[in-house]
């Protein structure tokens, strides 16, 4: 059969010392996957106490039945990967020869080509959407509806068929929607309020045909939709913005706002500095990181116990208050061989605690819990565009408020050696941007590595919980 592999040649294991009584070898882990042309899919393994006489000590199997769990973490790893791939860009490299094509379901999966076309899908044909917003203005200019606010939009949404909904993902629950925003005109006549929802009755749609809402949304209710699907693209719950903001009270830069749930935009050539080559980090091979003394990843950790053992941030996912100041603290990264559930991977995992953004009607937009928050919970990380500390005097004014430098280990009145950088949440970033200072916080913030190195100094600033905050 053409493209077929031939058969894997037998390994000697007989004469290899290193294995139990049973003649069995420990698995240090899964190291690569192929996807075969059928579809299915083979590890590539990494054993101990075996190699072969050139060094060489993986093989590929097609299944480890009695090591589900690694396979199970495995996947999960790769989908966390994938889904970071089809977040940051929809292209696809295709790099493959006529003499490679076995490889083509393994390069393809390895760039997430599911989860990019599942997001490039999501966005239906606009096929006749022209005739149907001019519809949308008849129905309009009939019953008479004008515009009385500069933030007012028509927005035309389309229910879409059953038979699309596989294929089209949405945060909404029930059945997907897609929507599209269209600026209205000022009419003289009677006026609607911005925070008016008018829902006007379309002809009744056939079966095979998408059926079309025309309905009015206000400023505030887009903003929250734009974030809360940015926060779930990367498996946080969503971000919600108080129902009493009026649309006049938002400032209109935030119309721009680009919402980042986790992780740094760079400018000027700075990703190249943060994105750091595999070989330079520091990884453990930890099946469970149980004891940080002995956690690879850990040897340049400074963060002790009373006995001066190395030991870790965090007991039971919550943060223990132990590191020093002008201490970081290295989390696993995406290198080491534990899984996404170790206990070394706190502030990197998802945001659980659902967020609503209010005004304090004294010190600006605020940002409040509606869930109790128990003391050590780390609640997000500051994002934004990093800069470099020296350009920070060329920036807008208005952006001095939402500068955050990455100060965490730096000593006053001493020498501190490399590059020194500032996070600029003005234009782009979180939720955290709207926490306002106070002489008594609740929460107290820390520096963390876990995607690139200490060395880079671009880590990145966790707020975690200093006492149990109650829900607002």
């Amino acid at each position: 059969m053409m493209w077929e592999r031939s058969p894997t040649p037998e390994e000697s294991w007989s004469d290899v010392s290193g294995g139990n009584d049973n003649c069995e070898w420990p698995i240090k882990g899964i190291v690569g996957e192929e996807i075969r042309l059928d579809g299915t899919p083979r590890y590539e393994v990494r054993w101990g106490n075996w190699s072969r006489p050139d060094g060489s000590n993986t093989t590929w199997q097609s299944d480890i039945p009695d090591r589900p769990d690694l396979v199970n973490r495995w996947k999960r790893m790769q989908s966390r990967k994938r889904a970071a791939l089809a977040e940051n860009g929809l292209d696809m490299d295709v790099r493959w020869k006529d003499d490679t094509i076995h490889q083509r379901l393994t390069h393809q999966r390895s760039q997430g080509y599911e989860e990019k076309k599942q997001r490039r899908f999501s966005d239906l044909s606009t096929a006749n959407w022209d005739e149907e917003v001019e519809n949308a203005y008849k129905r309009l200019q009939e019953r008479s509806v004008e515009d009385s606010g500069p933030q007012l939009r028509l927005i035309l949404t389309r229910d879409i068929p059953s038979q699309l909904s596989s294929s089209v993902s949405s945060p909404r629950r029930g059945r997907p929607r897609l929507d599209i925003s269209i600026p209205l005109s000022p009419q003289s006549g009677t006026s609607t309020s911005t925070a008016a929802h008018l829902q006007l009755p379309s002809t009744t749609p056939s079966s095979s045909e998408p059926r079309v809402i025309y309905s009015i949304q206000t400023l505030r209710s887009r903003l929250e939709r734009a974030w809360t699907r940015a926060a779930r693209d990367v498996m946080a719950v969503g971000v919600r913005i108080d129902r009493s903001i009026a649309d006049e009270n938002i400032p209109r830069d935030l119309s721009k706002f680009k919402y980042i749930e986790r992780g740094y935009l760079f400018d000027d050539g700075l990703q190249q500095v943060f994105d750091v080559p595999r070989d330079v980090f520091t990884i453990c091979d930890c099946f469970q990181c149980l004891d940080a003394s002995r956690c690879s990843c850990q040897a340049i950790s400074e963060i002790l116990d009373s006995l001066q053992r190395k030991t870790y941030a965090y007991t039971k996912g919550l943060f223990t208050f132990n590191v020093p100041q002008g201490t970081e603290v290295i989390e696993c990264n995406k290198f080491c061989g534990c899984g996404p559930r170790c206990q070394n991977r706190v502030a990197q995992q998802p945001r659980d605690v659902e967020i609503e953004i209010f005004d304090t009607k004294r010190c600006g937009w605020g940002a409040r819990t509606l869930e109790n928050v128990p003391k050590g919970k780390v609640v997000g990380t500051y994002t934004g565009k990093v800069i470099r500390r020296e350009d920070v005097d060329a920036i807008p004014e208005e952006h001095y408020g939402y500068l955050f430098d990455l100060d965490g280990t730096e000593i006053k009145n001493e020498e501190n050696l490399g590059n020194r950088y500032t996070v600029d949440s003005y234009s782009c970033g979180n939720w955290t941007r709207f926490v306002n200072h106070s002489c008594n916080p609740n929460m107290v913030v820390y520096s963390v590595v876990y995607d690139t190195i200490p060395d880079v100094n671009m880590p990145y600033v966790a707020f975690v919980a200093r006492q149990d905050i109650a829900a607002a």
